[in-house]
């Protein structure tokens, strides 16, 4: 989505107030109590008129006046205040409250629709730029619901209630106060189009800037083996002078808007002082009292009309922000559930690859006509040499994406006429390249398992390889793992990764260079825990290493996407082609 520079002010921000519905009897007691609040606020200004009144009255007429008549009015300003008090801090606390359940309800949906979007939605946007959607334009949003969105029912109620009372005392001296509203309006919507790309533009260049520093913090050390951090500076430089020059520019059109506010309410003032004061000293406007009422509500509207100009720069960053979330409610994926489809049924006996091809997008052919049958109890090796397509036909079987040509099919059925969870909760799946989150060795063995228990998280780890050297961690398997798992080596990132999928007993598992970290001898270790496995469930193992895959039930050899070669492992190295090639490389022959 992308909207024009000149759209109405708030439109993206409005889109988002679907999030405040559930909390809609809280906001109306926060805006009810504001209201009051509002009330009891105006009302000494009404007070003193009367006094002012009571005065003139009795000097007019010689008439002495004694303390207990002036002490109505005392003990009325005191409940007045009592009032604003106990009405502000219920409107206080009512609106803020629904302000953070707004904000945990936006974190969270987002979050949710994160999570469902394709893989290469990821692959195309830095992670850095996500995370400042994610964290920074949602806490954004919770500052307008919590204080601008407040503020602006507060300046509705004071603006609405002050001319209320300005119209019911005397309605030509509040059209003479409002005669200058016209060029207000026109100073707002000047400003809101003007104001309003710097803001997009800065938002845009913080989240260049988060995800630039997220990369450089992860390669550091590769940073600093290049001896790049003058150039990496260069690039957040970069970015940082486009978000301070962004700013810059929004801060001068604010600078611009401010006088012509105050030049509306020194205009509209001036004419209630000039022209007011005339016709009440000519008898034919209002009494001395009602002038000094009208002059001091005046008063309060000079304080919100700044108060707007600010709240003008605050939606305008919000709306910003919220440009950015809508941006990715409105990404939908690809790869999704269609209207027809439903969980798969009975155990995974067979899974079926028909003249398949598949490119990624804006790329050419990875994988052309390849056909596969994969069975219960039988494991499938596929190798081949570095981008011959095999990590992406590991993708097309857990859905990631869906094959331009040709079908995938589980028992029979097309996996597009399955729902995802019922498929994908099927499977275990160990990349080559090992991913651990920050949280410790039982929690990420735990990730697909979570209600495991103590001794099958340690059984699985004992069948990947990883028992020992996590028993000689300082706690065990409440060792953290650090950040991506950094505080560990490839291989025992790798290991934990493989012990996540075991744990999670598959029906199919899908081994990615499962083995490629580690060491011969505990390859060979792995490799023997892994045939206890296979009788119960279909495998896929994918390897660059022949070892891994020498003992398949059958090994299909893949060059440049297509299948050039099928067989045992025996028979590929008697035919003398791809594989037998591969095999002397390797085996040192």
């Amino acid at each position: 989505m992308k909207d024009n520079d000149n759209s109405a002010l708030g439109r993206s921000l409005w889109r988002l107030v679907r999030f405040a519905r559930p909390h809609a009897r809280r906001i109306g007691i926060g805006l009810a109590a504001n209201a009051g609040a509002r009330f009891f606020d105006l009302l000494p200004m009404i007070v003193v008129g009367r006094v002012v009144d009571t005065v003139a009255g009795a000097l007019r007429e010689g008439q002495g006046l004694a303390g207990a008549d002036f002490a109505w009015a005392g003990l009325l300003v005191l409940g007045t205040f009592a009032g604003l008090a106990v009405f502000q801090s219920v409107s206080d606390y009512t609106l803020d409250s629904a302000a953070q359940r707004i904000r945990h309800d936006l974190r969270v949906d987002l979050y949710t629709h994160v999570q469902k979007l394709d893989v290469s939605y990821f692959e195309s946007r830095q992670t850095g730029d996500i995370m400042a959607v994610l964290a920074g334009d949602v806490d954004n949003l919770e500052r307008f619901f919590s204080d601008t969105s407040t503020s602006i029912v507060r300046l509705f109620i004071t603006f609405t209630g002050i001319y209320g009372i300005l119209f019911w005392m005397d309605y030509h001296l509040a059209l003479l106060l409002l005669a200058p509203m016209p060029i207000a309006i026109w100073a707002v919507r000047f400003f809101a189009t003007r104001v309003a790309p710097q803001y997009r533009k800065a938002r845009k260049a913080v989240g260049d800037i988060n995800a630039i520093l997220e990369n450089n913090l992860q390669g550091m050390n590769v940073i600093q083996a290049y001896s790049a951090q003058d150039h990496q500076t260069g690039r957040i430089r970069l970015r940082s002078e486009e978000y301070r020059d962004a700013a810059i520019r929004a801060s001068r059109e604010r600078a611009r808007f401010v006088p012509l506010l105050y030049g509306v309410a020194g205009l509209g003032y001036a004419l209630l002082i000039g022209g007011g004061g005339w016709m009440t000293f000519a008898g034919i406007g209002p009494s001395v009292g009602d002038f000094t009422t009208f002059v001091l509500l005046a008063m309060r509207l000079i304080l919100p009309l700044f108060v707007f100009g600010m709240l003008i720069n605050q939606i305008q960053q919000s709306e910003a922000s919220a440009l950015r979330i809508n941006e990715i409610f409105d990404t939908t994926p690809t790869v999704r559930d269609q209207a027809k489809a439903f969980p798969l049924d009975g155990e995974l006996q067979r899974v079926e690859v028909r003249d398949v091809c598949f490119a990624y997008p804006e790329r050419e052919k990875v994988l052309c006509g390849i056909n596969l049958c994969l069975e219960r109890g039988r494991v499938l090796g596929v190798v081949g040499p570095t981008g011959a397509g095999k990590s992406s036909l590991a993708k097309l079987m857990l859905r990631y994406y869906d094959p331009m040509d040709g079908e995938i099919l589980a028992n029979g059925r097309e996996l597009s006429s399955v729902t995802l969870d019922s498929w994908r909760g099927r499977i275990g799946y160990v990349s080559q390249e090992a991913y651990l989150f920050h949280g410790t060795v039982s929690e990420n063995i735990r990730l697909g398992s979570p209600l495991a228990s103590e001794d099958d998280v340690m059984r699985a780890a004992d069948m990947a390889g990883a028992g020992d050297f996590i028993a000689a961690l300082p706690q065990g398997y409440e060792t953290m793992v650090g950040d991506r798992g950094m505080k560990l080596s490839g291989g025992q990132r790798q290991r934990i990764s493989l012990a996540r999928a075991i744990l999670r007993d598959p029906e199919f598992l899908i081994l990615d260079e499962a083995t490629s970290s580690v060491d011969t001898r505990t390859e060979e270790v792995i490799q023997n825990n892994l045939k206890n496995l296979r009788a119960e469930r279909i495998t896929l193992a994918i390897a660059h290493r022949l070892s891994t895959v020498r003992h398949c039930d059958e090994i299909v050899v893949v060059v440049d996407g297509v299948i050039v070669e099928r067989g045992t492992h025996d028979e590929l190295v008697a035919a003398s082609g791809v594989y037998a090639g591969l095999w002397q490389v390797q085996s040192g022959e």
